[in-house]
């Protein structure tokens, strides 16, 4: 077998993280961790009391406002991205997720496109770019939209451009074309040719329940005149008809505009001219069809019969948030929706004007979701976009800073339950009450942003592609101080300090007035809050300094368990068979929603966890995310009182006895020592961790008295593989479509896998010494076919020899940066052992 020994090389990490002899606050180095930054603020007075501290000290911005509101939410927003990012198996990297819990609509390891482009448009500003990024990348390159299929609308193409414009990564972005448009194609089956205009059911554009299914779901497909009707059609009513959305063609307006700018950079002339001229098709369809000119307003028309929806609705205002509808007619049109009799309200906006006969400030139904009414997140944060465009514009006497800022207060305040911060689903419009909140399930929703709206809308930062940095303003005037420290941009941290006296922030020296920092350096001040552009010291340089950080792995990940591998089992476990909760992935110490394995009730206090390879693995540490919930009423889950690592064979990696350093509620990295033979009390930590090369580890812990021990999640961290030789015991092995485990008909045998039936094995990560068509070997056998495919992009069909190994050689195109291969069984028993990446041409 060919099997690759990674180097595990610590050195940096434990110089940065160590303190004398302990074991390191966190597995691996921030990516920036050589950027130097200011120290304007206190980092840790404004998380206290959050979980796992080490990870916002390391990834967040942190901001100081004299709104308290806008400020709490922001933090707790923050915490709603961390309990959402999800590390799913090696090299396939992070996603962002919707629900804490797989739902049977997500697509391809729970991501769902519709919440995916709010999800990276608030991870853009995290400092660690590999959020935002993989996230992009299992579209662009991992066939989300392939394997399940398109399903839920988005604007996840203009987002990917957006996402680039803040980390200023333009050869990223430029890697990402032939995906863009890949991606974008696979909606070609929703264009009607005789309208030039994409069409989706409200449902599939997550907007159940909304205006048309109520215009055209009454007796004799007409308009609904009794909510209670026998002849009502209530599948249309809450599914809708294929309709032509405002939104969603401006979505794809906007998708293809983007790739017609990447295009541009590219160098691709040609290609960037067709796809404007598909935009501009698209632009003028809407404006032909969509837009009602009594109503001076976006409205919804039935695919089909053409019948008009007529009536405002808050996706209305989308188009304008993606350059779409931008005339002073447009906004004259805007502008009419903005009163308390229209969308405005306490807790709003509204998704359907208020005027509607249709509205309804409650709930006709215990279901949760109701367009048309109820105030989404989803929406309200696309509608803040809008207004905090025109407003900077100057362009209307309604649509103004203040107006901004007012609705940028409102929905902070709808962020919030009982008193603190919290968001769900939807939101009644005039009632402080969560409408759309289902227990174990719509907590600490991410299917919107609001961290974007705070830097892109509120504190003014427009990103751009340009090596420079555009700030514009919508604070309110009578705020004489604010602070932004550690925001990343264009692969700088960013530090903008206003402080009009000069006397807010005392333990730092700076003058009165406005002061801008790039990586700790003065480098643009002003005496009043305006509108500025600087240029950038260091140009593309920066953001390619950070984009080629060391990457590292979770080797113990495995988003698809209890199939495949990694395998992870106990000898106990409170809730039959949830031992895969300790490394699927999802990492959150909330009691509810629940993620958790613990050894709750357990007649003994000891217990051991086998964490169990395909292959051997070179590795030098292990880390725990324990769950305390100690100060909870009945509370009984705590640190463990001690740890034993081995490979239950008598060889021992590390003992902390008494675990001492162990934090309940954060992640706790033990380094191995050196290998001591039958040896329990090996319990020295070294300076740094010694490599092992194992199958196989063993976890033994003894809970402290009266309490039980919980993990949220285990990991194992390693180098990522340079290649060229990826091994497919590592790949992952299937995936999940939904709530719906598909392609899981694989077997580790010695020195490989065996594909049975549509059992498919996938490496992402894999990369080129250039892009365009590389030699690739495929050591295997077996006998059979199968389907290669690049990126979900370019497929070929392979044969195997009989013998158990009949090596073949192909030509695959590979893209710049990380490739995904994926093997699919076509027929026989194809066996697979590793596959070489040879050249390219």
């Amino acid at each position: 077998m060919l099997v690759f020994a990674f180097v595990v090389a610590l050195a940096l990490a434990t110089a940065v993280l160590r303190v004398a002899a302990d074991d390191p606050l966190a597995p691996f180095p921030p990516p920036d961790a050589y950027i130097q930054t200011t120290s304007i603020l206190d980092h840790s007075s404004y998380i206290a009391g959050f979980d796992e501290p080490q990870y916002y000290l390391d990834t967040i911005p942190f901001i100081d406002l004299p709104d308290q509101a806008i400020q709490d939410v922001y933090y707790y927003r923050m915490s709603v991205i961390k309990r959402h990012i999800k590390y799913t198996h090696e090299g396939q990297g992070y996603i962002f997720t919707e629900f804490i819990h797989l739902e049977p609509w997500t697509s391809k390891l729970g991501t769902c496109a519709t919440s995916n482009a709010h999800e990276i448009m608030d991870g853009r500003w995290l400092r660690n770019p590999r959020y935002a990024k993989d996230t992009v990348e299992i579209f662009t390159r991992g066939g989300a939209e392939v394997a399940g299929g398109v399903t839920y609308t988005h604007y996840f193409t203009r987002a990917i451009l957006e996402t680039a414009q803040a980390t200023g990564d333009v050869d990223w972005l430029k890697s990402q074309l032939e995906g863009m448009i890949f991606s974008y194609d696979l909606w070609n089956s929703t264009v009607d040719p005789t309208t030039d205009l994409y069409h989706r059911t409200t449902v599939l554009d997550g907007q159940e329940y909304s205006l048309t299914g109520y215009v055209v779901g009454g007796p004799n497909s007409g308009m609904v005149t009794d909510w209670l009707s026998w002849d009502n059609n209530y599948s249309i009513i809450h599914r809708g008809p294929e309709t032509y959305r405002p939104n969603v063609n401006a979505y794809m307006v906007a998708g293809a505009r983007a790739i017609a700018e990447v295009a541009t950079l590219a160098g691709n002339p040609a290609l960037a001219q067709q796809w404007t001229s598909r935009a501009d098709t698209v632009e003028a369809a809407m404006n032909k069809l969509l837009y009602n000119a009594e109503l001076n307003y976006w409205i919804d028309v039935v695919k089909g019969s053409n019948v008009p929806a007529v009536g405002r609705q808050l996706i209305g205002y989308f188009p304008y948030r993606f350059d779409v509808g931008t005339s002073d007619v447009n906004i004259r049109g805007l502008e009419a929706g903005l009163t308390n009799q229209a969308f405005l309200t306490e807790f709003g906006p509204t998704t359907l004007e208020q005027t509607n006969p249709y509205y309804t400030a409650g709930k006709n139904l215990t279901y949760c979701c109701l367009w048309q009414g109820q105030s989404w997140p989803y929406s309200t944060c696309l509608y803040l976009g809008t207004l905090a465009r025109v407003a900077r514009e100057n362009r209307s006497d309604i649509i103004t800073p203040e107006l901004f800022q007012n609705a940028m207060s409102t929905y902070a305040r709808t962020n919030y339950k009982d008193g603190v911060p919290f968001t769900a689903e939807a939101h009644f419009p005039t009632v402080d009450g969560w409408s759309g909140l289902s227990v174990n399930h719509s907590e600490h929703y991410f299917h919107s942003t609001y961290v974007d709206n705070v830097f892109s809308n509120l504190i003014g930062i427009i990103p751009t592609l340009d090596d420079r940095l555009e700030v514009r303003p919508l604070v309110p005037s009578n705020w004489t101080y604010f602070a932004v420290e550690n925001l990343p941009y264009h692969g700088t941290l960013i530090s903008i300090l206003w402080d009009q006296q000069g006397n807010r922030y005392p333990g730092f020296k700076h003058d009165a007035g406005l002061s801008v920092y790039v990586n700790g350096q003065l480098m643009y001040s002003a005496t009043t809050l305006a509108p500025f552009n600087m240029t950038l010291p260091g140009g593309q340089a920066n953001a390619t300094a950070l984009a080629s950080q060391q990457r590292y792995e979770n080797i113990a990940a495995n988003a698809i368990a209890p199939w495949g591998f990694p395998n992870v089992s106990a000898d106990y476990s409170y809730d039959v068979q949830l031992d895969y909760k300790m490394h699927d992935g999802v990492l959150y110490y909330d009691t509810v929603p629940d993620n958790r394995w613990s050894n709750n009730q357990s007649g003994i206090p000891w217990v051991g966890i086998d964490i169990t390879f395909a292959r051997p693995r070179t590795v030098n540490s292990i880390s725990f995310a324990i769950i305390d919930d100690t100060k909870e009423i009945g509370g009984a889950m705590a640190c463990p009182q001690q740890i034993r690592i081995s490979n239950g064979e008598g060889t021992v990696y590390a003992v902390r006895n008494p675990w001492t350093s162990c934090l309940g509620n954060a992640i706790n990295t033990v380094l191995f020592d050196a290998i001591s033979d039958g040896d329990p009390t090996n319990a020295t930590t070294p300076a740094a961790g010694t490599n092992i090369t194992t199958a196989k580890l063993v976890v033994e812990m003894v809970s402290q008295i009266s309490r039980s021990i919980a993990i949220t999640e285990l990991q194992v961290w390693v180098p990522a593989n340079p290649g060229p030789i990826y091994e497919f015991e590592d790949a992952m092995h299937g995936t999940w479509i939904g709530q719906n485990p598909i392609g899981t008909n694989v077997t580790v045998v010695p020195n490989g896998v065996e594909l049975g039936e549509n059992g498919f094995a996938e490496i992402r990560g894999v990369t080129a010494s250039a892009p365009g068509n590389t030699t690739l070997t495929i050591i295997g056998g077996g006998g059979g076919t199968a389907i290669l495919s690049m990126n979900y992009i370019y497929n070929q069909t392979v044969s195997f020899g009989n013998a158990p190994s009949s090596n073949i050689t192909v030509i695959a195109p590979f893209l710049d940066g990380l490739n995904c291969l994926t093997i699919v069984q076509q027929t026989g028993t194809p066996f697979l052992d590793a596959v070489v990446v040879e050249s390219s041409s």
